[in-house]
């Protein structure tokens, strides 16, 4: 598929990311920058130290994510991130990862090989890219861009390398507050986004607490709004990544 990138919708994230004072921010960046390179989903992930790990799952992994729901769920559920031959390749290097997802594909167990290719075609996947990059704490994450247009010119992965690397400094600054954050969420709110994030509806919710379901949805959306997230998914994620459920 062929893409002509707009010049001027490059530029722009990158006078935004001075402006990113919460994760809400951050994604608003991604999104922008994901549409001016012509990918469809983007994500932020941090890698898990050993491959084995019992974090390896992308809903776990994500900080970010446009990844679709149902992408993410059926992608753990047939355990993909455990023998990916891309993030394997983050953990090994600190250049680009480029790939094709039917070559990709080939690298991993025969029988990952046709489901992990029927997922990614589902989704209208042919290409993707991460950029690892290391935080002032030294933890590895990835940026990542996926979708169906042509091979990124040598310009393209250099301004987009350049754009994560300098998008996870201020991803890192903002997770410098995230005690602060911690303490945010009471312990009603807290206890809904662990139902949320144990696949409970609200109905469901509001069985096992005894609370209506308005007010389940209401505990729901007020603390994704002190989180900083758009929607309730993104607030278990980053619930998720900030330990609010141990």
């Amino acid at each position: 598929m062929t893409f002509t990138p707009n010049p001027a919708l490059q530029t722009e994230p990158f006078e935004l990311i001075g402006n990113v004072r919460t994760m809400f921010d951050a994604m608003q960046v991604l999104r922008k920058t994901c549409l001016s390179y012509g990918f469809l989903y983007f994500s932020v992930i941090t890698l898990p130290i050993a491959q084995a790990s019992e974090d390896n799952s992308i809903a776990r992994m994500a900080m970010i994510s446009s990844w679709p729901p149902e992408l993410i769920a059926e992608y753990d559920r047939l355990g993909l991130a455990r023998n990916s031959p891309v993030f394997d390749r983050l953990r090994k290097q600190i250049t680009p990862v480029v790939f094709e997802i039917d070559a990709v594909n080939h690298a991993r167990p025969d029988q990952e090989q046709a489901m992990a290719a029927e997922l990614f075609r589902r989704f209208g996947l042919t290409v993707g890219v991460y950029f690892p990059v290391h935080d002032n704490h030294g933890l590895r994450h990835a940026v990542s861009f996926t979708g169906d247009r042509a091979a990124l010119s040598v310009d393209e992965l250099s301004a987009l390398s350049m754009f994560a690397t300098m998008l996870i400094e201020q991803i890192s600054i903002i997770n410098s507050t995230d005690d602060a954050a911690k303490s945010v969420l009471n312990a009603r709110e807290t206890e809904i986004l662990k139902w949320t994030a144990e696949g409970k509806t609200s109905p469901e919710i509001a069985m096992l607490t005894g609370l209506s379901e308005h007010t389940v949805n209401h505990y729901a959306t007020i603390a994704t709004k002190k989180l900083g997230c758009s929607n309730r998914t993104q607030a278990v994620v980053y619930a998720i990544r900030l330990g609010l459920f141990k």
